[in-house]
C-alpha cells in the first residue's frame, strides 16, 4: 500500500497522463475510501497542483492538451461561465436568429436565452438541445452529424454542410485557447470545421470563454481574432493581456 505522500504524486501523475481523473478510478486503484480521497485533493488544490471538479480532478497545467468529458467541464467555474453566459446573451435581441456552438460556456448562453421571445436557435450540442426543446418562446434547430465520443458535440461533414446553408445573425462560439496572435484552437480536430463554419454563417461571430483560456494555445487552430466581432470573457483576464485583443474583448466583473 502506498503512503499519503506517494499517493499524491501519482494523482499527480494521472492528471497529466490522462486530463481528467474521476476520483472513484483513485479509490479504486490505491484501495482507499473516498474521505481520504477528499483530503488528498484538498491538500493538491491547496498546493496548486489540481483543481476538483464534479467527480473529479485535473491537472492546473496543461489543461488545454486534454478534450475532456461533458459533465467535468459543465461544473468547472460554472458560476462565472453563467455570468458570461447572461452578458452573451444580452447582445441578442427577440426575433433574431442565433446559433450557438457546442460546450459548456455556450450551454450557460442558452440557458440566459430562454427568456428571449420569438427566437430561432440552430444548435450542434445535444444537451443544449434537450435545454431549450420545451421553450415555446424558441424554434429550435438541431444540425445533425455524428456524436463525439464524452460529449454531446455533432460533427461531421452532414454538420458542416447544414451549417454552410444558412445564414444567422449571431453566432456564440465556444474555444478551449484564445491567443492573441494565434487565435482560437481546438485540441480535437474534429470540431474544427464546424466552428470556421458557424464563424462564416454569422453575421456577428461572438467568443465565449473564461479567463482560463486566455493566453493558451492547443493544437489546431480555428480562426484569427479578426474573424470575431466580440470576445467576451470575465475580469481575471490579466490586464496586460487584455490590450492586445483592442475594443472586441468584452468584460464580465466576477
Amino acid at each position: 500500500m502506498t503512503n499519503a505522500s506517494e499517493r499524491r504524486r501519482l494523482m499527480v501523475e494521472r492528471a497529466h497522463k490522462m486530463g481528467y481523473v474521476p476520483s472513484k478510478a483513485i479509490e479504486d486503484e490505491f484501495g482507499v475510501d473516498s474521505s481520504t480521497i477528499r483530503r488528498d485533493l484538498a491538500r493538491l488544490e491547496a498546493d496548486g497542483l489540481v483543481t476538483r471538479t464534479q467527480g473529479g480532478f485535473l491537472p492546473i497545467e496543461g489543461k488545454e492538451s486534454f478534450d475532456y468529458p461533458y459533465e467535468p467541464r459543465r461544473h468547472f467555474r460554472s458560476s462565472v461561465k453563467g455570468q458570461l453566459g447572461e452578458y452573451a446573451a444580452s447582445l441578442v435581441n427577440d426575433g433574431q436568429t442565433v446559433l450557438v456552438d457546442s460546450g459548456s460556456t455556450t450551454w450557460h448562453v442558452a440557458n440566459s436565452l430562454k427568456s428571449k421571445q420569438n427566437l430561432t436557435v440552430i444548435t450542434n450540442d445535444l444537451q443544449i438541445s434537450l435545454l431549450l426543446s420545451e421553450c415555446s418562446n424558441i424554434n429550435l434547430h438541431v444540425t445533425g452529424g455524428v456524436q463525439v465520443d464524452t460529449v454531446y458535440t455533432l460533427v461531421g461533414p452532414y454538420t458542416v454542410d447544414y451549417i454552410s446553408k444558412i445564414h444567422v445573425d449571431i453566432a456564440f462560439i465556444g474555444a478551449e485557447a484564445v491567443d492573441a496572435e494565434l487565435g482560437v484552437t481546438n485540441v480535437n480536430v474534429i470540431e474544427v470545421p464546424v466552428k470556421q463554419a458557424m464563424v462564416r454563417a454569422a453575421d456577428c461571430a461572438v467568443l465565449v470563454a473564461d479567463s482560463s483560456k486566455f493566453g493558451k494555445r492547443s493544437f489546431a487552430r480555428v480562426c484569427g481574432i479578426d474573424d470575431l466581432s466580440v470576445l467576451v470573457t470575465d475580469s481575471r483576464v490579466d490586464p496586460e493581456q487584455r490590450k492586445a485583443f483592442g475594443k472586441k474583448l468584452r468584460i464580465v466583473d466576477v
